[in-house]
């Protein structure tokens, strides 16, 4: 033996189990199928991981039955993988559980197993860090539970040794086991490298865990391919990640839907009902065993005042007593390993598939806002190309616009080059002017109209002696491509900009104040709008690729977890099944057993002779 095995505190437990059994004989066959179909499953009741062939029947479940089994590749590049590809059948066994003192800590329990010729030791969190390595890596499969971490009541029944307590050590020797052999079954675990290595005794599972694909794996794994997360694309990134309780606008997949409402209440019948009743029904008959042990003790006592049949009978009474109280710890083991285990971890898995579909359901809310986002991108940059357009035809207007005024009338120059000129004379010629303009435009529209005294306005009769002559008046616009936004109002000429006045005082400070303040305004509103355009098409681009990319992901998902949940369901009735036989049976012996030993109890009763 290895000196870790020291420590150990199930050295020689399965030695000592396998005396027990054989000694009473009754649970060395309890899960013997009588199954019609020829199932052979030898299995003892405190070996529930051993069910060979039950995981014989699961290995290959897939969609079709019809479907023919892999064919088994040629070459291997280690060891453990000629073994699970090259026989896919075969069983991993963990055959010890032992405390280690390897590394500077206090110790752990360290795990041997055994796969064929090949045997490692792994301690629990690495177990634990293994199906987190595979539900990144297949998040649309049904990976199998582990059991579950050490409780506060666990903590508190045991401060100091709740970690070495050897029921939480043999059940998790047990679940650890069930584990390993399920990830087997499932083609796409065993097949990967990452499962291979958590099995090779040649490899560091550190190593592993910070080395591809695990470490290539985005934070969220929303954000990679659903069938190879490892390998993330570069329109993967921009996906968007949405909140867990987030709800679809437009509704789920209607057999989704019923998938995860049938999970639910699974977990709920399976967690909050049969386990709870399960384990009163388990600590009853604890009690009963105690009291059975007490009672055979006080029968034997009584025989020894007894004499001649009558002390003959009562110790016999009290043997059945004893092989009742015997029978009945080894029913509570039994009911343990082949029923209370498998039906927690089918309230496990309820709780994986639930796990799975709202994954799906993420990947269908991140196709939902991928693509309302790319709708309202599209409309944004609609209404941005509408608002260049706009701005274009009124910039194409007011340059001709102010191309008409500076070659229809020279006004502006005219009034410069004008010197002692009277001013009240030039705004009465200023105005005469405009009201020509007006007259011309209403020509150019309706013909010659008469002013409000009847008479018919002409361009002599604007023209003042003492003022110098004008140009004529400006054209109508009314034919322009785009018409002034106030076209009943006339247009004021290009004036001289006013020159602000200063009263001499300045602050140093309000200068600097509205420096920065115009810093911060867009001074260049449709160089920042075109820009705008331009970043816009590009986010466009993006969304398209990454709404083309988030739905093949939604199509790959839900494919491959609706195969995988066909195979789950099948798994589940096998294991239901599987689980209701061997609880029936345990009871079977059980009785069988008591009835054996109050019969012969009853038989010395009644050679009592009564004097």
């Amino acid at each position: 033996m290895a000196a870790y095995e020291d420590n150990n505190p199930f050295a020689g437990a399965d030695e000592l189990a396998t005396d027990q059994l054989q000694s009473t004989d009754h649970f060395a066959t309890i899960l013997e199928s009588e199954d019609q179909e020829g199932d052979s499953l030898g299995r003892r009741a405190t070996g529930f991981p051993s069910f060979r062939d039950s995981y014989e029947t699961s290995s290959h479940i897939t969609d079709d039955p019809n479907a023919e089994r892999p064919a088994i590749r040629e070459g291997f590049s280690s060891r453990i993988e000629q073994l699970l590809i090259g026989n896919p059948d075969l069983e991993i066994l963990i055959v010890d559980a032992g405390k280690s003192h390897e590394g500077s800590g206090g110790g752990y329990i360290a795990y041997t197993i055994r796969t064929g010729d090949l045997s490692v030791r792994r301690r629990y969190s690495e177990f634990e860090s293994l199906r987190n390595g595979l539900v990144r890596l297949f998040p649309t499969l049904i990976v199998p539970p582990i059991p579950e971490k050490h409780t506060m009541a666990d903590y508190a029944a045991k401060p100091t040794k709740a970690k070495e307590d050897s029921r939480i050590i043999d059940h998790r020797r047990r679940m650890l086991a069930v584990f390993l052999n399920r990830c087997r079954a499932m083609r796409q675990i065993r097949e990967h490298a990452v499962f291979q290595k958590f099995l090779d005794p040649n490899v560091s599972w550190i190593e592993v865990l910070n080395s591809p694909p695990l470490i290539s794996i985005p934070k969220s794994i929303l954000r990679a391919p659903p069938l190879d997360t490892g390998n993330p694309t570069p329109e993967h990134a921009y996906l968007p990640v949405p909140s867990p309780s987030a709800r679809l606008r437009d509704g789920d997949n209607m057999e989704f839907q019923a998938a995860e409402i049938n999970a639910k209440e699974y977990e709920i019948i399976m967690s909050s009902g049969i386990e709870r009743v399960n384990k009163r029904i388990l600590k009853r008959y604890g009690e009963i065993a105690v009291d059975l042990a007490e009672l055979g003790a006080r029968y034997n006592a009584w025989s020894l005042n007894e004499v001649n049949t009558l002390a003959a009978a009562i110790e016999n009474v009290g043997q059945a007593v004893d092989l009742t109280y015997i029978s009945t710890e080894e029913l509570i083991s039994s009911l343990l390993s082949s029923f209370s285990e498998p039906l927690g971890e089918s309230a496990q898995f309820a709780g994986v598939v639930r796990a799975v579909l709202k994954y799906r359901h993420q990947k269908a809310l991140q196709y939902e806002i991928t693509k309302n986002s790319l709708a309202v991108k599209r409309d944004l940059l609609g209404g941005l190309e509408r608002t260049e357009m706009e701005s274009q035809r009124i910039n194409e207007y007011l340059l001709r616009r102010d191309d008409h005024i500076l070659r229809a009338d020279g006004q502006q120059i005219q009034r410069d080059s004008l010197e002692g000129v009277d001013q009240d004379e030039f705004a009465k010629a200023e105005l005469a002017m405009d009201e020509d303009a007006n007259v011309v435009n209403k020509q150019g529209k309706n013909g010659p109209e008469e002013s409000t005294n009847g008479s018919t306005h002409h361009d002599e009769s604007v023209a003042s002696a003492d003022v110098p002559t004008v140009a004529p008046a400006r054209r109508s616009f009314e034919d322009e491509s785009f018409p002034p936004t106030h076209a009943h109002m006339e247009q004021p000429y290009a004036t001289v900009p006013r020159v602000k006045k200063s009263n001499g005082f300045r602050i140093p400070v309000i200068g600097k104040i509205s420096d920065a303040f115009h810093g911060m305004v867009d001074v260049d509103p449709e160089t920042t709008r075109r820009n705008n355009i331009g970043k816009t098409r590009e986010e466009i681009q993006i969304f398209e690729a990454s709404l083309r990319t988030a739905e093949s992901d939604l199509e790959q998902a839900s494919a491959s977890i609706k195969a995988d949940l066909a195979r789950y369901e099948k798994t589940k009735e096998h294991d239901l099944r599987r689980m209701m036989i061997a609880y029936a049976k345990c009871h079977i012996e059980w009785a069988r057993k008591n009835l054996e030993s109050w019969e012969r109890a009853k038989a010395r009763v009644e050679e009592i002779k009564v004097k």
